[in-house]
């Protein structure tokens, strides 16, 4: 008599191990945006606290200078000081630095504080020449106001989600006006 596994056995053996597949592989993409989702809060929860700080003992209005962003999932919008996380879709969330004055309007891209402009490249110092005071904004999509992301940035924002929500945070010690 041959010792081995009949076919059957093979084939039990087989399913089995599909159905476990079926059960684990969802669960272990959900993790991962799980994962996703609680660094970017992470990251904006910190944000949120260090840049005004970083502004108000430095004098240094730069993002990267009071915190570190991971710049593989965070990238720059050319030279202004905001930058942008987007999840498999499209843009969902944009930290930046606002130059911002009385006729400033929410999202319109134009008052995104520029390095050179509003900002020296290499001090992060405010300029005299800016025309209003820094504010530091959490913005729901792009400098522009436009919000195009997936799953992911829905529960992001969502309000039984993870509870995000836009913000304007003073770093001059003035008002923030529009």
């Amino acid at each position: 008599m041959k010792k081995g596994f009949t076919m059957i056995e093979l084939i039990f053996v087989i399913v089995i191990l599909g159905i476990l597949a079926a059960v684990a592989i969802p669960r272990l993409a959900a993790t991962r945006d799980d994962a996703r989702l609680a660094s970017i809060k992470t990251d904006i929860g910190s944000a949120l606290q260090a840049v005004p700080s970083w502004f108000q003992g430095q004098r240094d209005a730069r993002i990267l200078e009071a915190i570190q962003l991971d710049t593989t999932a965070w990238t720059q919008n050319g030279a202004n000081e905001a930058y942008t996380w987007s999840d498999d879709v499209g843009e969902c969330v944009t930290l930046a630095v606002w130059d911002m004055n009385i006729t400033a309007t929410p999202n319109v891209g134009f008052n995104v504080a520029v390095q050179g402009v509003d900002i020296n490249q290499t001090t992060g110092r405010w300029l005299a020449a800016a025309s209003g005071s820094p504010v530091f904004r959490v913005i729901r999509g792009t400098m522009n106001g436009v919000y195009n992301g997936g799953d992911v940035c829905d529960t992001l924002w969502a309000n039984t989600g993870l509870g995000v929500v836009e913000a304007n945070i003073t770093m001059a010690g003035r008002a923030v006006q529009w």
